[in-house]
């Protein structure tokens, strides 16, 4: 996700897509490079997939709430082996790192609701099969990353996500530190 970094400084927004109608609505968004895909089964995932390429899209799946496959290395490889996806977006460590080793992108998502749980997340991303890191909510993000910024080994990039609602929101994050903003909300789809 690196490689990323100078598009996400010209626009930041990633949309979550939570309803498969409103996919190739997110696929039009020529700004966005990455589409979040949070909803749908696998039998979704070859046709938002071709659409994705079609699109020049990096489509990530949240791997906990897409429906019908395995949360396991079987389900991980067949996502990999049949390329149904570029990447995986998961709150399980263990997920991340099979999808890293069958060489998809990851992002793990970490719900930061306390100091324990920052406690948990530092230690969680202690390996290297991570490519971002994706903070709900958002607003904890910059908390994350002023704690973050004492560990040389953070090689990843942030992401923010959750109760973003307005474009203001979207300025604060990214003059904090944040790499890019997921949002479901449409109207910010268009940053």
């Amino acid at each position: 996700m690196r490689h990323l970094a100078s598009y996400f400084k010209k626009y930041p927004v990633i949309p979550a897509v939570r309803d498969m109608k409103l996919l190739e609505q997110a696929m039009g968004k020529k700004e966005a490079v990455i589409i979040f895909l949070l909803a749908g089964s696998i039998f979704d995932l070859k046709e938002a997939m071709e659409l994705a390429h079609k699109n020049d899209k990096i489509l990530m799946i949240n791997i906990d709430l897409l429906k019908g496959i395995a949360h396991d290395k079987k389900g991980i490889e067949y996502l990999a082996e049949n390329n149904l996806c570029d990447g995986i977006i998961s709150t399980k460590s263990y997920l991340i790192k099979i999808a890293h080793k069958n060489g998809l992108m990851t992002i793990q998502r970490i719900f930061l609701l306390d100091s324990g749980s920052l406690t948990s997340a530092k230690k969680m991303l202690g390996d290297r099969s991570v490519d971002a890191v994706e903070i709900l909510p958002a607003i904890a993000a910059p908390h994350f990353i002023k704690k973050s910024q004492q560990d040389k080994n953070n090689n990843y990039q942030i992401i923010a996500g959750g109760l973003v609602e307005e474009k203001k929101e979207i300025e604060y994050l990214v003059d904090k530190g944040v790499f890019a903003i997921s949002t479901s909300r449409q109207e910010l789809w268009n940053y």
